[in-house]
């Protein structure tokens, strides 16, 4: 445990190292500047969206363009060669993901109660917050394990943003008729942007979100056993 709580910090250190965790919280600021010139029921409406937007699309994002630095600078053949597992490894990686995800979410609720006192369902908000970043870490991984620069990453994420995040926002305006909501479910990025707007509506149903928050965990143990997993490792062996 004390191992991996090391590894755990010195992610930490290097989202700080590589800027990363300084342009998350600056995100976070500037959604607290949108809050302030809106109203209590605008705020509450958007805020579902804010909290998707961070917590799938910048995690992806952050995730890639941290893996690839790590990779410039040699880090990740480093860790190889530690007295640490390689699932140790990827633990530490996913929990510093999640952290960028909480951190967000947490200054978002914040100033949705300092500014508008909108209370929200923070336990159920941090659980499905947990799951819907781990999810997409596990997705920013294959992307970033597939691609050989990060403007290829980058291709790669907006190809899954075109196909499963537009709709997603698509369905959140009113564009898609919601009897398709079950339809969508089948994209992680809607399972996730259907549990953050249920926890911060309080409206919940019951059956899609448990349907939801198993889709989302099945996904990420099976893209870190059979395709995270085996990459990381053949792709720290070639350096």
């Amino acid at each position: 445990m004390s191992k991996l709580m090391q590894l755990i910090a010195g992610e930490l250190k290097r989202l700080v190292r590589y800027n990363i965790l300084p342009a998350s919280l600056i995100t976070a600021l500037i959604w607290i500047a949108l809050f302030m010139f809106i109203s209590a029921e605008e705020a509450r409406n958007i805020a579902p969206l804010v909290m998707f937007i961070d917590t799938t699309m910048m995690s992806m994002l952050l995730l890639g363009a941290c893996h690839h630095l790590e990779k410039q600078d040699g880090t990740i053949r480093t860790m190889m060669v530690l007295p640490v597992s390689l699932g140790q490894v990827l633990t530490a990686k996913t929990v510093a993901s999640m952290v960028l995800a909480i951190e967000s979410a947490l200054v978002t609720s914040a100033a949705l109660f300092l500014i508008h006192r909108i209370a929200l369902d923070y336990a159920l908000l941090l659980l499905f917050i947990a799951l819907a970043a781990a999810a997409h870490t596990a997705i920013g991984f294959v992307f970033s394990l597939s691609s050989r620069d990060f403007t290829a990453m980058l291709g790669l994420l907006m190809g899954y943003v075109f196909v499963f995040t537009i709709p997603s926002i698509l369905y959140t305006f009113g564009v898609i008729d919601p009897k398709y909501e079950w339809l969508l479910m089948i994209s992680p990025s809607h399972s996730a942007s259907h549990l953050l707007t249920s926890a911060v509506s309080g409206e919940y149903r019951t059956g899609m979100a448990i349907a939801g928050c198993l889709y989302l965990l099945a996904l990420t143990a099976a893209l870190f056993r059979l395709a995270v997993y085996p990459k990381f490792k053949d792709n720290a062996a070639r350096g």
